[in-house]
């Protein structure tokens, strides 16, 4: 649910821009999406598509760049990336990790 809240608030604030500059459309819009958020790129096109209904949407390009998921081990302090064996730490092998990145979601530019 939250990240449909920020979706709506960054589309949002795209609309506004292009009313308010006069522009026809947005030519390319490029998002940084963390793996961890839920958001999916079929999401992502079809909430715009819908939200956008004034606008020429279809020839809008949309770039998501994924964000893979980092973790830092709160017990020896190393970096470890995510794998699909789990959340461990390699070197200690503790389970008390911290997300580094990984839940982003932001749009990185807009393109008009």
């Amino acid at each position: 649910m939250k990240e449909l809240i920020r979706q709506e608030e960054l589309i949002k604030t795209i609309s506004a821009q292009i009313s308010q500059y006069k522009l026809q459309k947005a030519a390319r819009i490029r998002f940084r999406v963390g793996r961890l958020t839920n958001i999916t790129e079929k999401m992502l096109v079809d909430f715009f598509r819908m939200a956008l209904n004034g606008h020429d949407v279809q020839k809008v390009e949309i770039e998501i760049e994924w964000v893979a998921v980092r973790l830092k081990c709160n017990a020896c302090q190393k970096a470890v990336d995510a794998t699909n064996e789990g959340y461990l730490c390699p070197s200690c092998h503790s389970e008390d990790l911290k997300v580094v990145s990984g839940e982003e979601f932001y749009i990185e530019e807009v393109i008009y």
